[in-house]
């Protein structure tokens, strides 16, 4: 049996599942990705088992669609490239029984007709609702018109997806709900997984982070440490409340350190007019508030330095729009740390204020700082939260016993094995 995963960024959401087929005897495990997203992945992957084939866009070579018009075309562009890797390695035997792909990029809408006797199961992760959650949600960046239309326009992937995906997935139970109700038949909600074995608490771990000022700094469970963790630091994950929050919170915190991980790029909605990145942008606005000796920001990190970095925090600071939850604020949870998030739909699918983390309006910075200064005067009652927070993870997202034999009996399902 052959198994085909298409990710722009492979692995992406097949991070575990690819694992587990590379690893089956009578299964050969194919991946497709953009070739230099496929090329830093290699290290991480297993030596054997996964065989990884790399795309590469054509150079443009004459006027490309403007508008609306340009992410689809970019997609189409891409699909082609994906085809052509498909149809030279079919003649190398490349024949899969099933094709596991994201539609976000466009890459497999194609493979139907070099593979059409395989089955297709998409990862269906957010439909964007032209009348939706997101639209107008921060008064800051209100909708016009034209953001609505790009809504609609966004979809057409997922709409060419949906009519041709045998099945679908999606990760949690509220973006489930943002696809139209006449396609949620035939979308599954399964999560990713978290890998609670992996994703554990490390208490008596202590790290090392230089700090630009004072040098190597070491941190452990004694210290006083807000963290905030996001892909790429920017308002769609809230951080221009975050930063808008930090000073009076630093003030009310004398003695905590704020350690902030994330990139400089764009995953999410737009960057900001005058072209500097969000960090530069809240830097100039509050920088002259903020005791920077106290704020680190550290970029994009190891994996490893992420979870003991869950693993040493007080306080976990989370916020998003109503949009896609990040493995972050569940890994967060997994390694038992305390986590204050916003009281978004995505995030109250999962944490209950009170119990098993804590909540604040996400408009509300005031809140933000007020809850965030108390619950760091509470080591009780973060460290209750943060045991329940363990706890909601492995009986809800736990990878080896639900989500991973949950994709497996689907998958085989798809088969009729």
């Amino acid at each position: 049996m052959q198994i085909l995963f298409v990710h722009q960024n492979f692995p992406g959401q097949y991070r575990y599942i690819a694992r587990y087929f590379a690893a089956q005897q009578g299964w050969q495990a194919y991946a497709i990705g953009e070739k230099p997203n496929v090329t830093r992945q290699i290290a991480s992957l297993p030596k054997k088992g996964i065989q990884l084939l790399g795309y590469e866009l054509p150079a443009e070579d004459g006027p490309r669609a403007m508008g609306l018009a340009s992410e689809f075309e970019s997609q189409l562009i891409r699909a082609q490239a994906v085809a052509g890797v498909a149809l030279r390695q079919q003649k190398k035997g490349l024949d899969p029984d099933i094709i596991c792909s994201h539609p976000g990029w466009g890459d497999s809408i194609y493979l139907k007709e070099v593979f059409p006797r395989a089955k297709f199961l998409s990862y269906f992760e957010f439909y964007h609702q032209p009348d939706g959650p997101l639209v107008n949600f921060d008064p800051e960046f209100p909708t016009p018109i034209g953001g609505r239309m790009a809504f609609r326009s966004k979809n057409a992937m997922n709409l060419l997806s949906l009519e041709m995906a045998d099945a679908g997935v999606c990760p949690t139970q509220w973006q489930w709900n943002t696809f139209p109700e006449v396609f949620r038949d035939k979308i599954q909600v399964i999560h990713d997984g978290i890998d609670t074995e992996l994703v554990a608490p490390r208490p008596d771990i202590r790290i090392t982070i230089n700090h630009p000022d004072t040098g190597p700094l070491t941190l452990s469970r004694d210290d006083e440490i807000i963290t905030y963790s996001v892909r790429n630091l920017e308002p769609n994950r809230g951080f221009h409340v975050f930063m808008r929050a930090l000073p009076k919170l630093q003030k009310r915190r004398p003695g905590a350190l704020t350690i902030i991980v994330g990139g400089n790029e764009i995953s999410y909605g737009k960057a900001h007019p005058s072209g500097k990145n969000w960090k530069d942008v809240l830097l100039d606005e509050v920088g002259d508030e903020l005791d920077l000796t106290r704020v680190l920001f550290v970029g994009k990190v190891p994996y490893e330095t992420l979870l003991n970095l869950f693993s040493i925090t007080s306080l976990h600071i989370y916020l998003t729009s109503p949009f896609v939850l990040s493995w972050s604020m569940l890994e967060a949870m997994a390694c038992q740390a305390p986590v204050l998030a916003s009281a978004t739909a995505p995030v109250m699918e999962v944490i209950e204020d009170g119990v098993n983390g804590f909540l604040f309006d996400y408009h509300n910075g005031d809140e933000l700082v007020e809850k965030a200064a108390v619950l760091l005067g509470q080591s009780g009652m973060r460290r209750q939260a943060g045991v329940q927070a363990r706890q909601t993870i492995i009986d809800s997202y736990d990878l080896k016993t639900l989500c991973l034999p949950a994709h497996i009996r689907l998958i085989e399902s798809l088969l009729g094995l």
